[in-house]
């Protein structure tokens, strides 16, 4: 007879299923987008288009993680914290303070990039068209950092519709709206001008839910110096791990041409799927191991780990034995020359799997106060990540690109593993053999 209570299912499980719900439909939606507009931008503006729009887009994501000075991480934790938000109310003037740091900051940025654009565009790029998307660039990431405040917050506080929403399915899905309509016209300036205007509307919808923020009578002074401590560990460790993921773009966009980015750019998202349940349980799982962590119940922490990537390897096995089957027909819808590159998604493939079941690293290091050991790992993984993309980027392409990608994200995830099993006493990885010998003994 079989136990009352399923092998994979359990309290934790169903929570992590229960909330991440509604952020699974929006990512999946989100998903679904980014790929249509992969294709409307190559067949329509061209692979070179597609590969300065993604040289763009690399370069949002870097510069967000240094704008937001790691704020946006601490915004999880501490709205999540109960000695900073309870009961609908801020107890602290975190988000205040926050806003002053990130706009002094991200104004400096954009000041310092649009002095330099014409030299990052044409000497480091050697594609002067990417000057139309440089004008545009300063709005942009001023409005993608308050946009990445705004929805690291909604998480923490446990809004995950508007997180699910905002943080990218309502920009991405207004930009798609432009591409489909001007199909034929294909004025490819327009693609980052109405990427702009939607980053800034998801912005202002954001701002107008979280303001004005509700505040209890007697508020938590916190001094500037004590968020930036806090935050500024985070932001290494944050920039380190888009580095990782984001070099690589923008080492082909500097040593290859823009047409090999756009082939890159796709191959890399359709690998990317392997971490789709790791990013949507992990807006659920962040904010309860912040919690648990604060209250000092680690025999729960354990057990929501534990459930957390339980869950997260047998919903990503399926797709990556998808992948590797039929890699080659899912890239030849796309055109027969993505098609030559198999061997490139395969290995990209692999290496998002293996990260995306070595669980939530990040989160638990970071979540558990100690994101300076997670910061010095990443770093390490960064530096070898850049040196491996000037060695083998010039001489392979593509497949340089991504051995350096693969190589530098095993190595972040295998040291922050043996870290975390011998300080927390931790096993992130979970077994699928412990699955069938549980399902033995429950009969």
């Amino acid at each position: 007879m079989i136990k009352k209570h399923h092998v994979i299912f359990d309290k934790h499980l169903s929570e992590i299923l229960k909330g991440g719900g509604v952020t699974f439909i929006f990512h999946i939606l989100n998903l679904i987008t980014v790929y249509l507009l992969a294709i409307f931008i190559s067949k329509s503006y061209g692979a070179d288009a597609y590969g300065r729009f993604s040289i763009i887009k690399s370069m949002i994501v870097i510069f967000t993680v240094i704008t937001t000075l790691g704020l946006n991480t601490l915004a999880i934790k501490l709205g999540s914290d109960v000695k900073h938000f309870f009961n609908r109310k801020f107890k602290s003037d975190f988000v205040y303070k926050s806003y002053t740091l990130i706009l002094i900051w991200s104004s400096l940025i954009c000041a310092i990039f649009s002095f330099f654009k014409d030299e990052i565009a044409v000497l480091f790029f050697e594609d002067s068209q990417l000057l139309v998307y440089f004008s545009f660039f300063p709005i942009l990431l001023i409005a993608s950092t308050f946009l990445n405040y705004n929805s690291n917050l909604f998480k923490g506080l446990g809004k995950i519709l508007p997180f699910a929403i905002l943080s990218a399915f309502l920009g991405n899905i207004i930009l798609l709206s432009y591409v489909i309509i001007d199909f034929k016209s294909a004025e490819e300036a327009n693609l980052i001008l109405f990427l702009t205007l939607g980053t800034c509307l998801s912005l202002l919808i954001s701002i107008l839910l979280l303001f004005p923020i509700k505040l209890e009578k007697r508020i938590r002074k916190l001094q500037l110096r004590s968020l930036l401590s806090s935050s500024t560990p985070m932001m290494f460790s944050s920039s380190m791990i888009f580095i990782i993921f984001s070099i690589d773009v923008l080492m082909l966009g500097y040593f290859r041409t823009s047409e090999e980015v756009g082939v890159y750019r796709i191959i890399s998202q359709i690998s990317s799927l392997n971490v789709i349940f790791l990013i949507v349980f992990g807006t659920i799982v962040g904010p309860k191991i912040s919690n648990l962590n604060s209250k000092g119940d680690q025999q729960e922490l354990k057990k929501v780990i534990r459930s957390s990537t339980k869950l997260i390897f047998f919903a990503t096995a399926p797709i990556f034995l998808t992948i590797l089957i039929f890699s080659k027909k899912i890239l030849s819808f796309f055109g027969p020359e993505y098609a030559l590159e198999q061997h490139v998604l395969i290995l990209l493939a692999t290496a998002q799997f293996l990260y995306a079941v070595s669980g939530f690293v990040d989160l638990t290091l970071n979540m558990t106060g100690r994101q300076k050991v997670y910061t010095r790992i990443t770093t390490s993984s960064a530096i070898a990540n850049i040196l491996l993309n000037i060695i083998l980027v010039p001489l392979y392409g593509l497949e340089g690109a991504a051995l350096s990608t693969a190589a530098s994200v095993l190595l972040t995830n295998f040291i922050s593993l043996i870290y975390i099993k011998r300080k927390l006493n931790l096993v992130l990885v979970y077994n699928p053999f412990s699955f069938v010998k549980d399902g033995i003994k429950n009969f």
